[in-house]
């Protein structure tokens, strides 16, 4: 068994939201985005107004970062500069307005512990219960141990077996564990 599942475009849902689309990369088994029923979601989204805001949803734990220029957000009246290649982690609960538009990439966790962020070179994803790999550029994965490898085309998405890979370019990882059963 392969210790890098490629995922294919087919198997993604995109949807309306109301400054854009999102494309549903990954929900757990048995998970509904419409229910606000998962423990693990992750999805790219484009912003097509020049302001909008998010979607609430509380008792979620969400991770963005922008896979275009960047995007001007107002977290609880608070502004910032989120430029592309760094992770924001917010709490769904958050009043989030976004200034912008372009492209994202999410993580979204609820009753699980995890994290979104950007690695380069050697990996360790050992322990966790859900890894996965998106490549924002082209990049060539290898497992470390088996010397398994696999290209990944630009805007690529794969999951990854708990252990150790190597990365030819900066991509972004998410890690996650279940901490409750839902």
């Amino acid at each position: 068994m392969s210790s890098i599942r490629r995922f294919d475009e087919s198997e993604f849902v995109t949807s309306e939201w109301s400054g854009g689309t999102t494309t549903q990369l990954y929900i757990d088994e048995g998970g509904s985005y419409a229910e606000r029923r998962f423990r693990v979601r992750i999805s790219t989204a484009t912003v097509d107004i020049e302001e909008s805001v998010f979607t609430r949803l509380e008792g979620v734990r969400r991770f963005l970062t922008p896979l275009c220029a960047g995007f001007e957000l107002t977290v609880n009246n608070a502004d910032m500069k989120l430029a592309r290649g760094e992770v924001l982690e917010f709490s769904g609960d958050d009043d989030v307005t976004c200034r912008g538009s372009g492209r994202d990439l999410n993580l979204m966790l609820k009753d699980a512990e995890g994290r979104m962020f950007i690695a380069d070179g050697n990996v360790d994803v050992s322990g966790y219960e859900y890894a996965f790999v998106f490549a924002p550029e082209e990049l060539f994965i290898e497992d470390a141990d088996s010397g398994e490898g696999t290209k990944l085309a630009v805007f690529s998405f794969a999951r990854l077996r708990g252990g150790k890979y190597i990365l030819s370019r900066p991509a972004v990882l998410f890690v996650a564990n279940v901490t409750l059963d839902i």
